[in-house]
């Protein structure tokens, strides 16, 4: 703990030029704007950023004040990241309401090709979700007001069907806006949901840093699964929400060894969830 304090102390979160995940894995991400002008929105992000930028409109969000930036797929390169940081710039001027947005990152399904991959995967996902969520506060302490509706922890509800079949768990959790994290059928996806929105493009690189290396961990198998099993079901908390955020320093640094193997991702992680 003292070697990663002082690492901490001695480091910054910066923006990357290119992340530690391998460059042919797509992913895409989602952004949710409101209360803006959705033509101004729409052009600037073509001609300021890439014509291939789709932008829509939410319909969650504030009646004709609001945008949807969904970026084409995308690989890990200097373009791509040239392309993001000049959306964050864009983002920064036209200063949105986020109060109640979500960043979301998509990876192709074909990352978790069985079902008994994506069972698994979201198991992991569950017993880790308290450190993930604190994480996907970004720069904010608290979580968006529409949270409960778009972004619900999903760990409640794995407890209860944690031991029927593989395929009852990835359905509950496939084609839904409820919770964080989601199967899409549709283009064959795997959504993460964060709770909050941010315009700073440092945070988009840790959070598909950080879930691209989760659901490589969840295919491997390499860890514990009753372990995993045991933890959901003898998980039981009130003020979900309020436990999620508070800081849980040791079980964050265990996540940290499980899923990164470079330990420049380790301090970014540990940046953004400590909030230093």
């Amino acid at each position: 703990m003292r070697n990663l304090d002082i690492k901490l102390e001695n480091s910054r979160l910066i923006y990357r030029s290119k992340l530690t995940i391998p460059s042919h894995i797509n992913f895409g991400l989602e952004l949710e704007l409101d209360k803006v002008d959705y033509d101004e929105v729409r052009e600037l992000v073509r001609r300021e950023v890439n014509g291939s930028f789709d932008v829509k409109v939410d319909k969650s969000l504030t009646n004709g004040q609001n945008a949807e930036i969904v970026t084409p797929v995308l690989r890990n390169n200097k373009q791509t990241w040239i392309l993001l940081k000049r959306l964050g710039e864009l983002l920064e001027r036209l200063n949105p309401d986020y109060n109640l947005c979500s960043f979301q990152v998509n990876f192709d399904g074909s990352l978790l090709p069985r079902i008994e991959d994506r069972a698994r995967f979201l198991k992991l996902y569950a017993m880790y979700e308290d450190i993930i969520y604190r994480f996907s506060l970004g720069e904010d302490s608290e979580f968006r007001d529409s949270i409960e509706t778009y972004a619900y922890p999903i760990i409640l509800m794995l407890k209860g069907i944690n031991h029927h079949s593989d395929r009852s768990i990835v359905d509950m959790f496939s084609n839904h806006k409820r919770y964080g994290i989601c199967f899409k059928d549709k283009n064959d996806l795997i959504e993460f949901r964060s709770p909050n929105m941010s315009s700073n493009p440092v945070m988009w690189q840790n959070y598909v840093t950080a879930f691209y290396y989760l659901v490589e961990l969840a295919a491997s198998k390499k860890y514990d699964m009753k372990k995993v099993d045991e933890y959901i079901d003898h998980f039981y908390k009130s003020y979900i929400l309020e436990n999620y955020a508070l800081e849980k320093r040791d079980k964050a640094e265990e996540f940290c060894d499980l899923i990164f193997k470079k330990s420049d991702d380790q301090i970014s992680f540990m940046h953004q969830y400590l909030k230093k």
